[in-house]
């Protein structure tokens, strides 16, 4: 989480608290940030406009803090549950798929609210590509742990398994770009665009597993 002295007495709330302010902005910063009101982030929260101020300074610094929070959360809720990795790396991707369904339970909209900060030009800070390349580095570590347990023997004999995997992870990139690209310059509608039911991604992604499984594996 991010550490920023001037958040502390934020970070100093009951878990209960941090996460009704986090999802109240969460979900209005679907709108964009040149749209998002924070009128309607305390009103959501049920806390007073003063309070919001008092804990993070502005709109701009409270979406920043927010980035990082979202960001810190899902690599926090990958990383601790590395035990799900097995030989299988695809079975290894599809149960961390899965593990975003708990997720979504606690933090509703913090997959919408990631892509919609990705694409979002009308915030100051970071750019979008600067905010792109560090989710990208988090997905990145969690997929290299993925990749470190396969079991290279489920492979087929007449490819090199290491250039599959290498195929595996750039076929899961572009899928993962394209979702965000579905949103790029929309940031004003990007929870419409972005938000879907997730049984349905669910289904897709697993057709897509299932087709790598059947060029791949033996």
């Amino acid at each position: 989480m991010p550490e920023d002295e001037k958040f502390q007495k934020f970070l100093a709330l009951t878990q209960e608290k941090r996460e009704r302010i986090m999802n109240a902005a969460m979900k209005e910063f679907l709108s964009g940030y040149k749209n998002a009101s924070t009128d309607n982030i305390v009103r959501e929260a049920g806390i007073s406009k003063g309070l919001l101020f008092h804990y993070f300074g502005s709109k701009e610094r409270l979406y920043n803090f927010l980035i990082d929070y979202a960001t810190e959360i899902m690599q926090r809720e990958y990383i601790g549950l590395i035990n799900i990795i097995q030989p299988d790396i695809l079975e290894s991707i599809w149960q961390l798929s899965l593990l975003k369904q708990d997720l979504l339970n606690q933090y509703p909209d913090i997959f919408d609210f990631v892509t919609s900060a990705l694409v979002d030009t009308s915030a100051k800070g970071e750019s979008v590509a600067e905010k792109l390349a560090r989710f990208s580095k988090v997905q990145a570590g969690i997929l290299a742990d993925v990749y470190a347990h396969a079991d290279l023997s489920l492979f087929r004999d007449d490819i090199d398994p290491k250039q599959a995997m290498q195929i595996i992870s750039w076929a899961l990139d572009g899928y993962g770009r394209s979702k965000v690209n579905m949103a790029s310059g929309q940031a004003e509608n990007v929870g419409k665009v972005a938000r879907q039911n997730y049984d349905l991604f669910l289904e897709e992604f697993q057709e897509i597993l299932n087709t790598l499984r059947k060029c791949f594996y033996k």
